[in-house]
């Protein structure tokens, strides 16, 4: 097994050169690894997706730092070309009922929810997007924020959620301390969305983002809240409207999934995790046995399981890892996808869509800055990076490299691994439901690698996309293909240079 050089200086000239000299040896009749396209995994594919959190409208263009209404057309481009499937998206109380509505929580006054408000119209923008590209969304009310500052002036005077834990301190969010509160302010939500604004992409809810962190809840106590939640939903017709996507657990967590597993069966409608331990040097085996035992807990529950979030082990405090920038960072987050979906997940979301502010007030450092996409270059003035960008909005290697999955692994496709017998090479095949095939690879080894892809009655043409340093687009185009090559007698030849991803699709 060779492990991945450390140092990536060079590997624009150099990959080409081995992708080269690899090409040319085959050429010659040096032979090629057959790798063999094993059984389909039980679950299809439900998601390639990402989060987006609804603030661009209420907090960036607020804040007076060249952002305009406009730039709103970059975000509707990008994602109608990267072909998303799901958006995973924050809600916060406060938005729709600043105080609350009355002191019954099991009568609505519809009256006093603030429906119209900035950071709903916010969201709406977030939605009608998802609606017009037939997307999946995932509502996340993520907690009981302590300190709240709202656009309308009208409720300046709101400080803190009503339903924040006053016990609590150093945390800027908690878990409810009424859970039938709670469950009246979820379940109003979900009705507006799906009821009065008839917004078919919401399919899913999740209660509270990372509750086991802190924690929110107790996995006692969370448990306990989502029976509530989910008789409230049952008690305001909207149960069957939604999937409960429940535990939301942080990656070191799993006693939490496994509580919910066991208590929660006959509630959940699948489990979730979320996971920033994996990094350049994780072999591809400690990242499969994470999620397969995440696939194995949910199963006993009988019910799929999803990587809700995930990024790199580069962590640097919540909103930054030190990897963003790094060409190297789209073959990572390949290689980890793969190694979820080889695992037995059913769905992944990557966290997430684009750089942005998640309050208008909020300083530089607290800016999130792992997107696919950077925000307004004037926001980086201050930063070491400031002068290598380009142009505002400008977008990331990786974006290339996620877009390559979104764009050609679709809901609903059997996943099938192929077992490159390398810790840091990895391989999926992809059927979708219309039999077409699409093969993915991401090396990160320092060696080309000459494949033979064994799928016995497979043939035809493919088209070959390369995630390549040397040859990314200076812009937000997608990837065309580099060329194109025929499968024959049930093998596919593909040449993967080191350091790069490669997906072929059957035409």
């Amino acid at each position: 097994m060779e492990r991945r050089n450390k140092q990536h200086g060079g590997f624009a000239w150099a990959g080409g050169l081995l992708c080269a000299l690899a090409l040319a040896s085959c050429q010659q009749g040096t032979p090629y690894t057959d790798v063999t396209v094993a059984e389909a995994n039980p679950v299809t594919l439900e998601a390639v997706g990402a989060e987006f959190d609804p603030h661009f409208f209420a907090q960036n263009l607020t804040r007076n730092d060249g952002a305009k209404p406009e730039d709103w057309q970059h975000v509707v481009r990008r994602v109608k070309a990267m072909e998303l499937q799901k958006f995973r998206v924050m809600a916060l109380p406060q938005w729709y009922e600043p105080v609350n509505d009355n002191d019954d929580p099991h009568v609505v006054d519809p009256s006093r929810f603030t429906f119209d408000s900035p950071e709903m119209q916010s969201l709406y923008k977030v939605l009608d997007l998802a609606q017009e590209q037939g997307m999946e969304v995932c509502i996340v009310v993520w907690g009981c924020p302590v300190s709240v500052s709202l656009l309308d002036p009208a409720y300046a005077h709101v400080k803190t959620s009503f339903m924040a834990d006053p016990t609590k301190k150093d945390v800027w969010i908690t878990g409810p301390t009424d859970y039938d509160e709670w469950a009246e302010n979820y379940a109003a939500l979900i009705t507006h969305l799906v009821d009065d604004r008839h917004y078919t992409c919401v399919k899913e809810i999740t209660p509270m983002n990372e509750p086991d962190g802190g924690p929110l809840l107790t996995s006692t106590e969370y448990i306990k809240m989502a029976k509530v939640l989910d008789a409230r939903f049952k008690k305001d017709g909207i149960r069957d409207r939604v999937r409960f996507n429940l535990s939301d657990n942080t990656d070191t967590r799993t006693f939490y999934l496994k509580d919910c597993a066991e208590h929660l069966a006959e509630v959940a409608d699948v489990f979730n995790s979320h996971t920033y331990i994996f990094g350049y040097d994780t072999p591809n085996d400690t990242i499969t046995r994470w999620e397969r035992n995440n696939v194995e807990i949910s199963a006993r529950a009988g019910k799929r399981h999803l990587v809700g979030e995930f990024g790199s082990n580069q962590t640097v405090g919540a909103t930054r890892q030190r990897d963003i920038d790094r060409y190297e960072r789209g073959v990572l987050m390949t290689r980890l996808a793969l190694n979820f979906l080889n695992a037995g997940a059913a769905g992944i979301s990557y966290w997430s869509l684009i750089d942005q502010y998640y309050g208008r007030d909020a300083d530089y450092q607290q800016m999130q800055q792992l997107g696919l996409w950077k925000y307004v270059k004037e926001a980086y003035r201050t930063d070491s990076t400031y002068d290598r960008i380009k142009e505002d909005y400008e977008v990331r290697p990786q974006y290339h490299a996620y877009a390559l999955l979104s764009r050609f692994v679709k809901p609903g496709s059997a996943i099938h691994p192929i077992d490159l017998h390398d810790e840091f090479a990895i391989g999926t095949a992809f059927r979708d439901t219309a039999g077409k095939w699409t093969y993915v690879f991401a090396n990160a080894t320092d060696s080309a690698k000459s494949l033979a892809v064994v799928n016995p009655s497979v043939g035809g043409n493919f088209a070959i996309y390369r995630y390549e340093e040397q040859s990314l687009p200076k812009d937000d185009r997608m990837l065309a293909p580099a060329t194109h090559r025929d499968a024959k007698d049930g093998k596919l030849p593909v040449e993967i240079a080191p350091h790069s991803v490669v997906l072929c699709r059957q035409q």
